[in-house]
């Protein structure tokens, strides 16, 4: 039997190596298609490889339902599809069905739906998703309409990424970061207001992430092409550099994730939650005996 002598040491040792609370947990997926978690300290880990069950070619249209744990993202194809991983329980990804449209580039899980706009167009996508009695997507029912307002031209420089608010507020930019812009998804014209570049003027961050965290109380901001860490006003889109930068497989590569999903408050259960669990049972039994 283990002393309690000699095992508070050891407990020590192990917590030390358990990752830092944070206060979000950010999920997002590379162009190696893994899904990565990182920190709002920076702390990044690999928790799902996607490649063995959707192939190598880049997914993206990331989205992040966090009251069910839910990850969700598009799989190129002739048209995409659209699927989902259970970052509660791990399991293996699911099909939930082929979309309209060809791989989404940007997409954003807002009240019970998935929504993307559509690369190349003004078309914003909503697919309203159905569950079974255990909240598990079973498949989705789509719809579409046109922005209207102040909608960036359609050209290369369409909108980058998007972010959605618990209010139905959503936050996009424009690929090379000159535009960003708002939409209520409660209004029925869908019209979009320009509020500013993403960045300072005359130096837009350009393929620029973006998510909110964990109690939507910060806009955050990953630069694709840099893999540095941005806080996004959410007023004019003026940006403040974090101190840390992620790259896809963990190496400045010059690549960083192709798309954020969303922000959880707790992490995924990993390694270090099993031995967390085994060395608290230890101590427990170590208690008992003495």
């Amino acid at each position: 039997m283990i002393s309690a002598r000699r095992f508070l040491p050891l407990l020590a040792s192990v917590l030390s190596s358990l990752p830092a609370v944070a206060a979000s947990y950010f999920y997002a997926v590379g162009s190696d298609n893994h899904i990565y978690e990182v920190s709002d300290s920076g702390n990044s880990r690999v928790v799902r490889d996607l490649s063995g069950l959707v192939g190598t070619t880049a997914v993206n249209g990331a989205a992040f339902d966090a009251v069910r744990g839910q990850f969700f993202f598009a799989v190129p194809g002739t048209l995409g599809s659209l699927w989902y991983w259970n970052q509660a329980t791990d399991a293996t990804p699911v099909l939930l069905g082929q979309l309209t449209t060809v791989r989404p580039d940007n997409a954003a899980y807002w009240n019970n739906a998935y929504w993307y706009i559509q690369q190349g167009t003004h078309n914003l996508y909503r697919l309203s998703l159905s569950y079974d009695g255990s909240g598990n997507p079973i498949g989705y029912t789509a719809q579409s309409a046109t922005l209207t307002g102040a909608v960036p031209a359609v050209n290369l420089n369409y909108f980058g990424d998007i972010a959605v608010s618990s209010a139905g507020v959503l936050y996009a930019s424009t690929a090379n970061g000159t535009d960003f812009y708002s939409v209520s998804l409660l209004d029925p014209l869908f019209e979009v207001t320009r509020l500013g570049s993403v960045g300072s003027p005359g130096s837009p961050v350009s393929r620029l992430q973006l998510s909110f965290n964990a109690d939507e109380s910060v806009l955050y901001g990953h630069s694709y092409t840099t893999g540095q860490w941005y806080t996004v006003n959410t007023g004019n889109g003026a940006v403040a550099a974090l101190p840390f930068s992620s790259f896809t497989a963990g190496t400045n590569n010059g690549n960083g994730f192709q798309d954020i999903a969303g922000a959880a408050g707790v992490p995924e259960r990993g390694p270090w939650l099993a031995l967390l669990s085994v060395t608290l049972f230890s101590l427990f039994l170590v208690r008992r005996r003495r």
